[in-house]
């Protein structure tokens, strides 16, 4: 008898929160016309960059399939926005792997016809464990799931419910359109958002590089080193920790295994700067965006030297704080790690390991 008390709860306590189901849709037609060991390693990434993007937001109750079930405690409007933040992060993917895939087999052709549609729920619920699987357990936990299947007219939305909508400012509410869906047990109500002018405006906002004409900052230093060599090692992490003077550096692959969209988290004490790789010229340049100290872009250009070596230039430009002193110390301080880095860069690449 007292073995048993040593079993886990077979029901959790109640929680009240968010319900989010994400879902790749135009994936069974994806899947069932394309090849499936290739089809399912496009779904197996997306889904990992969906997953990655709310990680710290929102937790995995569930993955169905093409879907995944989230639940979070954040407010309402921060859970709308982590989940646009998440459509811009899917389709910069999407757009990555497009990019990198020399595969001609069907999916890796197709992989642009899939699209990303949330649909969210704020209620209450509870797990529920049986044997060692855990499941979410309440009546609002079907919500989600039943308006999966609308008569929304739009491929890409951001599908709520009105527990959601009363939870958000007006102005925010008033970008929604009233929607109600009709189902056997009632009707369920609520809105929903096209959000595809979220891509639109994050590529519009996007830089492929920085020239040195227009850059804030440019700074350069020639190495012994050729440049396919230095290439080779710019963007390995335990390089990158010594040239971006960091503690440590955490790298996620890129689109497909490949650099381009390869993501670092660069730890400085007790801050983290996130870099991403925007754009590629292999062997010649690279750009970067990076989020703080200040959202900025770093491309970096390899050229030829004398004696065999490679000039490194890097051009930088920033988002300029409001601020005019604030922005006097960003610029102080990023000039000082600018100028620190190109004698740890001439450290790293004279002697690359």
């Amino acid at each position: 008898m007292a073995g048993q008390t040593d079993r886990p709860e077979l029901f959790s306590g109640l929680r009240e929160g968010a319900l989010v189901l994400a879902d790749i849709s135009g994936y069974s037609t994806f899947v069932t016309q394309t090849e499936v060991d290739h089809s399912w390693s496009i779904l197996h990434e997306l889904l990992d960059t969906v997953v990655r993007s709310l990680v710290g937001r929102m937790e995995v109750s569930q993955v169905e399939g093409d879907a995944i079930l989230f639940i979070s405690g954040l407010s309402t409007p921060d859970v709308i926005t982590a989940l646009e933040g998440t459509f811009v992060a899917f389709h910069r993917r999407l757009r990555d792997m497009h990019a990198v895939t020399t595969c001609p087999c069907n999916a890796c052709a197709k992989i642009s016809v899939l699209n990303l549609k949330f649909v969210v729920h704020h209620g209450r619920f509870s797990r529920q464990r049986l044997g060692n699987v855990e499941q979410l357990h309440g009546a609002d936990v079907i919500v989600p799931h039943r308006l999966l299947k609308n008569k929304v007219p739009s491929k890409e939305y951001l599908l709520v419910t009105d527990a959601v909508l009363e939870r958000l400012p007006d102005d925010r509410r008033r970008r929604f359109t009233p929607h109600t869906e009709e189902f056997d047990v009632g009707a369920v109500s609520g809105g929903y958002e096209e959000v595809g002018y979220l891509w639109e405006l994050a590529q519009a906002a996007e830089r492929k590089r920085v020239s040195a004409e227009e850059a804030t900052l440019n700074s350069e230093v020639t190495v012994d080193a050729p440049p396919k060599l230095v290439y080779k090692h710019m963007l390995r992490p335990e390089v990158m920790e010594r040239y971006l003077l960091s503690d440590n550096v955490e790298a996620i692959p890129g689109a497909r295994g490949e650099d381009l969209g390869a993501e670092f988290h660069c730890h400085h004490g007790g801050s983290v700067v996130s870099m991403r790789v925007v754009s590629l010229d292999p062997e010649r340049e690279i750009t970067l965006y990076a989020d703080q100290p200040t959202p900025m872009y770093i491309t970096t250009r390899l050229s030829d030297a004398d004696g065999g070596g490679t000039k490194i230039g890097r051009s930088f430009i920033w988002e300029e704080p409001a601020d005019p002193d604030v922005a006097s110390q960003v610029r102080q301080m990023l000039q000082a790690v600018v100028f620190a880095g190109e004698g740890a860069i001439k450290s790293v690449f004279d002697k690359p390991e």
